[in-house]
């Protein structure tokens, strides 16, 4: 099946189903990171032109897994959280990190 820039378009705004991490969905999408992922117990976020660059945070009933993507690298890195509110501040914290930061020692 082929896609349009309409159903392109369609899948980039979807409404995030878990409210719980809005905050985030918010932050992607103003820097132009677009949903790959959206159901309850799962979250996805990548760049158009950079898919193999992602952020996955996933549910089950005690812990949120954070996925983050290893800058300049294939990899990511995984770890696990017993909240919401930390899960979301750490992706926030990596995010920021991984788009924004400049080197130190660069003047």
């Amino acid at each position: 099946m082929f896609s349009n820039d309409n159903m392109l378009s369609e899948q980039y705004n979807t409404e995030l189903k878990n409210k719980g991490f809005l905050i985030l969905d918010e932050m992607f999408k103003s820097n132009g990171w677009h949903m790959t992922k959206n159901e309850m117990n799962w979250i996805s976020y990548t760049k158009t032109g950079f898919e193999t660059e992602f952020f996955d945070i996933k549910l089950d009933t005690n812990t949120v897994y954070v996925s983050v993507p290893v800058k300049n690298s294939i990899f990511q890195y995984i770890t696990s959280f017993k909240d919401y509110f930390t899960a979301t501040e750490y992706v926030e914290q990596r995010f920021n990190d991984f788009c924004f930061k400049i080197k130190k020692n660069k003047l």
